[in-house]
């Protein structure tokens, strides 16, 4: 089998040929990956970057949370001594008044016996 130049030269062209028709291809394929995968990256920055305000709203939140809640341990044992002055004073005030009640019906019992 005899090869001449030109058919040497026309299979090494068609072989170029279908060798840079093949890296241009990949090289669009390549440029479309890269364009997709920058598109995800700059979703996924902005994503990060909201969820980075939405947990300073939440630190905040949190902060505000523990405010209150430090101010309700503060307030709760003077509001519980507040009630529980209460109760011991409402329980001193009838207790006299039933010694008070018992001392009239001896001041009366005593009255009614001393005259008959």
């Amino acid at each position: 089998m005899n090869f001449d130049l030109s058919t040497v030269a026309a299979v090494v062209s068609i072989a170029g040929a279908f060798l840079g028709i093949l890296w241009g291809l990949l090289r669009y394929i390549g440029m479309q990956q890269e364009r997709r995968i920058n598109e995800k990256f700059a979703d996924l920055a902005s994503t990060i970057a909201k969820m980075g305000e939405d947990l300073k709203s939440e630190a905040e939140s949190t902060r505000q949370l523990e405010i209150s809640f430090l101010r309700f341990q503060a307030e709760l044992p003077r509001d519980y001594v507040r009630r529980d002055d209460f109760v011991h004073a409402l329980g001193t005030i009838n207790t006299r008044i039933d010694n008070f009640a018992l001392r009239v019906e001896r001041a009366i019992d005593n009255r009614n016996g001393n005259m008959q």
